[in-house]
């Protein structure tokens, strides 16, 4: 197989920018474009040489395709996920993986038994400032972590008419946009020991119409090895600010999408490395990267979606820490973590 027949659901908001990854894409072919906005899935089929849908069961079924790109809502994906396994397409969704853990484990075994891949975005991985902490860390440069930091702030303006009801999103910004930071925290850090959570939506109960999940959060956890974790995000706060930090006993490091910074113990500047990418460059190198990995069995894909259960019990751990507002403990999760990439 030389090059990859690609369909997409979904092609409104972060659709439109994974459809303009794939036309820079040349192992890519879109052949066939389903949205719910008719007018707009024709027009871009149109453009693409494709096959429009409004219907995304007909896509998955009628058309022949290797690889299925679903950028819906969670708790529209569904049906999509099964008929795309019964096919045995190659599937690359949006974050997140799952509303809960019991969706996720249903998704994640059900293309283990279509041994197809099943790939969950994650760009943070293949932003260069937060690539190459990485690394960094993975070679201990900073010795023993002790401390992380997460801030992440931003004026979300998106829809918000199924992302207030706790049912449908499953939650708000923690699941939604803080998502990706705490897979970069459990990247660096491991599955953490405990969780402790405080959620708030003061702020969206001025809005009209008032919406029930979290606009704001705070989430601490402890890691093996003492290390502690903390993520503070709100989607109410502009303009976007996002930054990670490391302490560790040999120094410190302060990181963004396209910077970083290692302080060492006296507080001496010791590198400073900056870095000229955007989103869309980002996005586009993680789906190459994916089309690499199917198209070369050798290749392991970055972060495929077993991995992103441990996202997923975080959250669902943060959100009963919220409501019972003591800290919670990930083993009551039992052998979650036996099924296998």
């Amino acid at each position: 197989m030389t090059n990859l027949r690609a369909g997409i659901i979904g092609v409104g908001g972060y659709g439109a920018g994974i459809l303009a990854a794939l036309e820079n894409i040349e192992l890519f072919s879109v052949t066939a474009i389903a949205d719910q906005n008719r007018e707009l899935a024709h027009d871009l089929a149109q453009r693409h040489e494709a096959a429009p849908y409004d219907d995304y069961r007909s896509l998955i079924v009628q058309e022949p395709l290797d690889v299925l790109f679903l950028a819906l809502p969670t708790f529209m994906c569904r049906e999509c996920l099964n008929l795309a396994a019964k096919k045995k397409l190659h599937v690359f969704k949006t974050a997140p993986l799952a509303r809960s853990l019991p969706e996720a484990t249903e998704w994640i075994k059900l293309f283990k038994k279509s041994q197809t891949r099943f790939q969950i975005d994650t760009p943070n991985r293949f932003a260069p400032g937060y690539l190459d902490a990485h690394q960094k860390l993975t070679q201990q440069r900073l010795g023993q972590i002790y401390l992380a930091q997460v801030q992440l702030l931003l004026q979300f303006d998106g829809d918000f008419s199924w992302r207030g009801d706790p049912i449908l999103a499953g939650g708000g910004v923690l699941l939604e946009e803080a998502y990706n930071f705490i897979d970069l925290l459990l990247w660096n850090l491991g599955t953490p020991e405990s969780i402790y959570s405080l959620n708030s939506a003061a702020c969206s109960r001025r809005t009209l119409p008032p919406y029930r999940t979290e606009d704001t959060a705070v989430l601490t956890m402890k890691f093996p090895n003492s290390t502690i974790g903390n993520l503070t995000c709100s989607w109410m706060s502009a303009p976007r600010q996002e930054s990670m930090l490391f302490c560790g006993t040999d120094g410190r490091m302060e990181i963004t999408p396209n910077s970083l910074k290692i302080f060492d113990t006296d507080g001496n500047l010791t590198v400073h490395e900056q870095f000229q990418t955007d989103p869309q460059w980002i996005l586009q190198q993680q789906i190459r990267h994916f089309a690499d990995s199917l198209l070369d069995q050798q290749i392991e894909p970055v972060a495929p979606a077993a991995e992103h259960l441990a996202n997923v019990a975080v959250i669902e751990s943060a959100y009963l820490s919220a409501r019972t507002q003591m800290p919670e403990n990930l083993k009551v999760y039992g052998n979650l973590f036996d099924l296998e990439p």
